[in-house]
């Protein structure tokens, strides 16, 4: 097995069947390891994640999950590889940590779960505003993207196994694009790299190459985007949340097909 700390894939022997033979061949599959988040010196989650973008990554998680409501109530952020994993320490505001420490959660999550460890049902449920404004859908703008999504996907076409979260302009341009083993890991990469550059979630909408669940539009909701497009499929909870929320959520997306169920 051939490991590079600063890649995305690891080079591995695999034994192949084709056409009546196997074959050893070398095949290039994703780097996934655990990643610490600790808060003021406070451990809060494990998540499996990709090791690319996680600056963009506890950006977008930290707003994603209610612990800081803007990119300033970050003061810093030092990664730190370790033989087992990697530990991000991350400094917020006090008031960031009495948010943290009210909701009592240690969760351990294996692609990035938004709700895994919650204690209880109630839990699930977050205070969020619905969104306040109406984003007009175009459909030329979601084929075009759609068209051009697949082109911009290094890590999934090198290792067939990356989900991937788009910023997309209201014309359809791709503005901004994250990958990573988890869709929920993805989509908070991307939201990061927003809050990060400043783009006014108003002007475009988010698309994902993965299903449409609870948490992922709550995760969109956090951004504060008019829209999610989705390339798979839709649950019931997304469903409702969507139009508790008032977040346009077009599900089975692709070029000349689309699903709205809320809109």
């Amino acid at each position: 097995m051939t490991k590079d700390k600063t890649a995305f894939f690891e080079t591995v022997n695999v034994q192949r069947y084709r056409a009546g033979e196997w074959r050893v061949v070398e095949d290039d599959v994703l780097i996934e390891r655990p990643v610490s988040l600790i808060y003021n010196g406070m451990p809060h989650v494990v998540i499996m994640c990709t090791p690319q973008d996680l600056i963009d990554f506890i950006y977008g998680f930290s707003l994603t999950e209610g612990i800081v409501m803007s990119r300033d109530d970050i003061r810093s952020i030092d990664i730190h590889p370790k033989p087992l994993g990697i530990e991000a320490r991350v400094e917020v505001t006090p008031l960031c940590m009495s948010r943290i420490e009210g909701r009592k959660r240690q969760m351990s999550a294996r692609t990035g779960c938004g709700i895994c460890g919650l204690d209880t049902l109630t839990d699930v449920v977050r205070e969020q505003k619905p969104i306040d404004f109406d984003f007009k859908i175009s459909e030329i703008a979601i084929d075009k993207a759609l068209g051009d999504a697949m082109d911009t996907q290094v890590m999934n076409q090198k290792t067939g196994g990356a989900h991937a979260a788009f910023f997309v302009a209201s014309d359809g341009v791709i503005i901004l694009m994250r990958e990573d083993v988890g869709r929920h890991v993805a989509l908070d990469k991307l939201i990061g790299a927003m809050i990060q550059q400043n783009i006014d979630p108003k002007t475009g909408f988010i698309l994902t190459t993965s299903r449409a669940s609870f948490e992922m539009i709550q995760k969109a909701v956090a951004a504060r985007v008019g829209l999610l497009v989705t390339m798979s499929a839709p649950t019931s909870m997304a469903i409702d949340l969507a139009r508790e929320m008032n977040l346009k959520l077009a599900a089975f997306s692709r070029v000349g097909k689309i699903n709205l169920y809320q809109g």
